[in-house]
């Protein structure tokens, strides 16, 4: 069962763009509570910025809020399966009648404690996140299971990097790379589209231009001419709002 289970996530997740990416991961994760006899299934991500796991994605569903407990949770809990998130570069089992049991899984729920088995997402041999699976009360884990949930976290890295790509490169495709304001093709294609018969409107567009721009650069050199366009491209977003478009043409 082990390989022809990651023989069909392999397979599920090779075609995965980022818009479907989080809808494909929870119906793997689906797959893998209905083969593996468990309760529960969870993918992570890493957010380094904040120093913290995020959760991606879930299986079975429930609505996520603001406030949930497992949403975000900081990379410094003392709950030992967030500490894979960061830490681990192989699969843990957390027992229930272990030294360290997590409790941050089973807080919100009324059915005790949980065995869970996860496996970190690695990159370049960098954590990037958790592919974990629960089953409430005790379970014992065969080899070749774990071996198998190793393999689609593994799988789930690479996606999780080539989405990370994709979106990149479709960010700097549309965006100026000085100022991050969309650059001159995102604009004409927005306008493109507002303009269109149809649309409502009116639709207002103002032009500004930096006079004597080419003196910042030659007396204070172009490092300050740069921090200064950045600068004032910060102050026309905050002006214009998030109702509107900010874009340099140059």
């Amino acid at each position: 069962m082990a390989p022809d289970l990651v023989t069909a996530v392999a397979a599920d997740l090779v075609r995965v763009t980022a818009p479907d990416a989080r809808h494909v991961s929870v119906r793997v994760l689906a797959q893998l509570v209905r083969q593996l006899d468990v309760d529960a299934s969870f993918l992570r991500h890493n957010d380094y910025a904040i120093q913290a796991s995020r959760l991606f994605a879930q299986w079975p569903p429930r609505p996520l809020t603001d406030s949930d407990p497992l949403a975000i949770v900081p990379f410094a809990t003392s709950d030992p399966v967030f500490a894979v998130c960061q830490q681990s570069s192989e699969p843990v089992v957390v027992r229930p009648d272990g030294d360290c049991p997590s409790h941050a899984i089973v807080e919100d729920r009324s059915l005790g404690t949980a065995t869970i088995a996860c496996a970190p997402l690695l990159y370049d041999e960098v954590p990037t996140g958790m592919l974990g699976v629960v089953r409430f009360g005790r379970r014992k884990w065969k080899p070749d299971e774990i071996r198998s949930l190793k393999e689609i976290a593994y799988l789930f890295a690479h996606l999780q990097a080539r989405i990370a790509a994709e979106e990149r490169i479709h960010y700097l495709a549309e965006h100026d790379d000085l100022t991050g304001l969309l650059n001159r093709r995102a604009l004409i294609a927005h306008l493109d589209e507002r303009l269109a018969e149809g649309q409502p409107g009116p639709v207002a567009v103002l032009f500004l231009d930096l006079d004597r721009f080419k003196v910042v650069n030659e007396h204070l050199g172009q490092a300050a001419g740069d921090l200064f366009i950045r600068g004032f491209a910060d102050l026309l977003r905050n002006a214009a709002g998030a109702s509107s478009v900010t874009a340099r043409l140059g």
